[in-house]
């Protein structure tokens, strides 16, 4: 096991001093202070963007927002941390431990961060090290560290927390899921999920070619900041009405203008995937190029997800109305950005869909905003408890 935090400390004495440490009150103004801090610091990475997003989820206002509207739900109650929340991240976004430990944070818990096995100290987690000297409570309430496929460690961890949450693989869940947890403990899993676009085709023929090019300019970030491989990213396109070619050209116009560089092994990936998928019934049609590759579809089996390699791979899907998508949306479906649409409408297709699928419908450009309430669940809410007092 690698400790980044606390530093030169071994494993049983990190952990048996974050567990004599009190608890903080929900939005105590040391890690309130703390956010800020980060904030001001992640900003600055122009050259993460993902970094910068988070910096910007991080900001006062922001945070500010969300202490009002937890206080407000909690008005008249006692509410507290759960205690300690265990984090596994996964080794494809680098980012999103941090929004989970922040959200854990701000509810008051002490942490564990157990980081990918792939990870060494990059950029983020450098700013994370540097920062918390200047943090003492903080400090005293995190362990950052990294290690193999040491089942040991997570049941030690996994014993040791009130909350274990599990950023992961649908395979990565099981096994850990089969490690002992304290059974005063909850659990928060995410696994592999599913996304998709929906498109107005006569709305996108509308366009002039500035609003194209800002609706491309969002629909790129949403796809290539995690090279298509966070649960988020839109792999599946659906076009409500006939499929718009122009989107695509200009969409290959802005890549080359993004400059977007696809390892050798991506696009040769990308490029076997398309040709095995080439061979099966409900493929239509395949036209790779170097970009990215479109797969037409004449349906959308459930088994297709599991085919995705992403780096620029899209499936395509037209259909005559947007009711009529609720035949493909299947329970591992997580999140549809959208183009051309009024609520109203994206209400109805809510409404329609039978399935557990589908858990977030925000506008193209928003596919990897962070909320407080992700998959469906409250972070906050399952981050603390209630104390009963009569």
């Amino acid at each position: 096991m690698k400790i980044f935090w606390p530093k030169n400390v071994n494993f049983d004495d990190a952990l048996c001093n974050l567990n004599s440490q009190k608890l903080s009150k929900p939005f105590a103004e040391e890690i309130i202070a703390f956010t800020q801090s980060l904030s001001k610091r992640f900003v600055r990475m122009r050259f993460m963007p993902e970094v910068v997003a988070l910096g910007y989820w991080l900001r006062k206002s922001n945070i500010k927002q969300m202490q009002a509207e937890f206080e407000k739900a909690t008005e008249g109650k006692v509410v507290r941390g759960r205690g300690t929340a265990f984090h596994i991240a996964p080794s494809n976004v680098d980012t999103i431990f941090v929004y989970s430990w922040m959200l854990s944070l701000l509810a008051g818990n002490r942490n564990i961060i157990r980081i990918s096995s792939k990870t060494e100290i990059n950029e983020l987690l450098q700013v994370i090290l540097e920062e918390l000297p200047n943090f003492k409570t903080v400090a005293e309430q995190i362990i950052i560290c990294t290690y193999g496929h040491d089942e040991k460690a997570t049941e030690v961890f996994s014993l040791a927390c009130h909350t274990r949450v599990i950023w992961g693989g649908d395979e990565t869940i099981k096994a850990i899921r089969n490690i002992p947890l304290a059974p005063i403990a909850n659990e928060l899993a995410f696994p592999d999920r599913f996304s998709l676009a929906i498109l107005n085709s006569e709305k996108v023929k509308l366009l002039d070619n500035e609003a194209l090019d800002a609706l491309l300019e969002q629909f790129y970030n949403d796809v290539f900041w995690f090279d298509q491989m966070a649960c988020s990213s839109p792999r599946l396109v659906v076009w409500i009405g006939e499929k718009t070619e122009s989107f695509w050209t200009a969409f290959e116009r802005k890549i080359q203008i993004k400059q977007h560089e696809l390892l050798a092994a991506t696009q040769v990936l990308k490029y076997s995937t398309s040709l095995q998928l080439a061979a099966e019934s409900y493929v239509e049609k395949v036209a790779p190029i170097t970009y990215f590759s479109r797969i037409k579809l004449n349906d959308v089996p459930a088994n297709v997800r599991e085919q995705h390699c992403g780096g620029g791979l899209f499936f395509e899907y037209e259909v005559e109305n947007l009711v009529d998508l609720e035949q493909t949306i299947i329970d591992k479906d997580q999140t549809i950005v959208y183009f051309g649409f009024g609520k109203s409408e994206l209400v109805e297709l809510v409404d329609t869909i039978s399935t557990r699928g589908v858990d977030r419908i925000v506008p193209i450009g928003q596919a990897l905003d962070f909320d407080g309430v992700w998959d469906g669940q409250s972070f906050l809410t399952s981050f603390t408890r209630e104390v009963v007092i009569k």
